[in-house]
């Protein structure tokens, strides 16, 4: 959750948006999953608790008030928000959070009399709970932004310092220095429920790179280890996962993220895996179908591009072997050239969706499992997304597509053909089309359900036409809500086809 992101940035330009697999995957060659870390949310993260609840913790839109909230398993509902921290002249931008054992440690981003997004905090605040009702805070000293460690039973939490860290423990909070010359960029920290700190960062060493891990109990001398990582002086970033393992490098995607672990308490560190970009036997296509990564739960990673854009080729990543296959024909789209589509949901998708525009028309790649893939074609319209992600419709000029887990490809007999009609998912075998009906310039204003003979009437909208002829549907899914903009030069608005309480009906607002 850091305002530090350049390699967030950096690597925007060389791939696209990766979805995640779940940590029980047990699939051969599966992406290390993301679901042990934090959700986030606008403003801070939602945690999984140990008993099956959630809780969520985030920043007013003033930045003067840290917000909790608790999701109760039991009785299916969110508790009342209650206040974390709020102090004078403090204003707190953003919150990250780690959670065990039911206990919650939190760094809150935090500057005295005002707050600004590009610029690092100096006054942010470590906070701890045992049971997400008491908090106690303690004042952060320098720019510290890292997520804090917590160890397995609850009770420990650290909080990373430029030179040196905070514990939390049950004699309460303590600052401890520590030598980290050499540090580039973030560190991360974890602790265990004996008080033992391991303090990591990457480290420029002389004519080396290196990741340094400093561990210690108290204020003992620290033993060191250096750890080979090319990657090590990047502007990069850490995300502890527990007491024992921690991610490095882009911890949101699968392809750029190496894995440092240890066996347990007293072991030493050691880089169990690469980064999956930086894997031996990976094909690297520049240009304009450059190699893009894309996985879902259960699935592998897997890498996709194009040296001619014309023939697709896919690889599949064996994480056993910490290597690449060898690359296979996934889409010829003959004398065209393809380019990327739109491959960036805001939510992790759980199927495999690769979008390609090839000769001006689009379409989807995906794959159940990795052995074979379908090419669905789309025409020049955007496919829809259920709202969690398990479901994509697929919108084609004569069909359209549902892909889902749980049936793989359904094929819909009614086809998507005017300019500004966009289909959504009804679960894994059904979609609802938005489109157009009467003398209304191509405006949609009538909702449609898919059925065995094509598409049946639902209801009419309240949608707006204009005089000038609607010229397009363009889809806006690289953030939450899912939605799509329709337009012509000089007037349109943005909806929502969504379903509340069994029945469609559509949400607009201004484009």
């Amino acid at each position: 959750m850091s305002r530090i992101t350049g390699v967030i940035v950096a690597l925007a330009t060389t791939t696209a948006v990766l979805t995640t697999s779940s940590p029980a995957s047990t699939a051969r060659g599966a992406a290390p999953g993301a679901a042990e870390l934090p959700r986030e949310i606008r403003g801070g993260v939602e945690l999984a608790l140990a008993d099956g609840d959630r809780f969520r913790i985030w920043t007013s839109d003033n930045y003067r008030t840290v917000w909790g909230k608790r999701y109760d398993a039991a009785t299916a509902g969110w508790g009342a928000r209650t206040v974390v921290l709020r102090k004078a002249n403090l204003y707190c931008g953003d919150v990250d959070a780690r959670t065990a054992s039911g206990a919650v440690a939190v760094i809150a981003e935090c500057d005295e009399g005002s707050y600004a997004e590009d610029q690092a905090p100096v006054s942010s605040h470590a906070i701890w709970s045992p049971d997400t009702v008491t908090w106690t805070s303690y004042e952060l000293e320098g720019e510290a932004y890292d997520e804090p460690g917590i160890s397995p039973d609850g009770t420990n939490a650290v909080w990373p310092e430029r030179e040196g860290y905070v514990t939390r423990t049950e004699a309460g909070f303590a600052r401890h220095r520590l030598d980290t010359e050499g540090i580039e960029y973030t560190s991360t920290a974890t602790i265990t429920d004996a008080e033992e700190v391991s303090y990591l960062f990457g480290a420029q060493l002389a004519r080396r790179c290196a990741i340094v891990v400093l561990t210690r109990t108290g204020g003992a001398a620290p033993t060191r280890q250096e750890l080979a990582l090319a990657e090590g002086c990047s502007d990069s970033h850490f995300a502890n996962v527990d007491s024992d393992t921690t991610w490095f490098g882009d911890p949101s995607s699968p392809a750029y993220r190496a894995v440092i672990s240890r066996a347990g308490e007293g072991s030493p560190w050691a880089v169990a895996e690469i980064a999956p970009a930086s894997a031996p036997g990976l094909e690297e296509p520049q240009g304009l179908l450059h190699t893009s990564f894309f996985t879902a739960p259960g699935l592998p990673l897997y890498a996709v591009g194009s040296r001619g854009r014309r023939v697709v080729r896919a690889q599949v990543y064996d994480r056993s072997t910490q290597s690449w296959g060898a690359p296979v024909v996934v889409h010829d789209a003959g004398a065209e050239r393809c380019r990327w589509g739109a491959n960036w949901p805001a939510e992790p998708l759980a199927v495999v969706l690769v979008n390609l525009t090839c000769g001006g028309r689009d379409v989807v790649l995906t794959t159940g499992d990795g052995s074979a893939w379908q090419t669905l074609r789309m025409g020049r319209h955007p496919y829809g997304l259920s709202p969690d992600g398990r479901y994509v419709a697929v919108p084609g000029p004569s069909r359209t597509y549902v892909v889902s887990r749980e049936l793989g490809v359904v094929t819909l007999p009614g086809g998507v053909t005017g300019r500004c009609e966009v289909v959504v998912p009804d679960g894994p075998d059904a979609a609802v089309l938005l489109t157009a009906a009467g003398r209304h310039r191509g405006w949609p204003t009538v909702l449609k359900a898919s059925a065995a003979d094509g598409w049946r009437t639902l209801s009419r909208t309240a949608l707006p036409t204009f005089d000038e002829a609607c010229q397009k549907a363009r889809s806006s899914n690289y953030e939450l809500p899912y939605r799509f903009d329709v337009f012509n030069r000089s007037n349109g608005y943005t909806v929502r086809v969504v379903e509340r309480g069994g029945e469609w009906t559509v949400r607009r607002s201004p484009y």
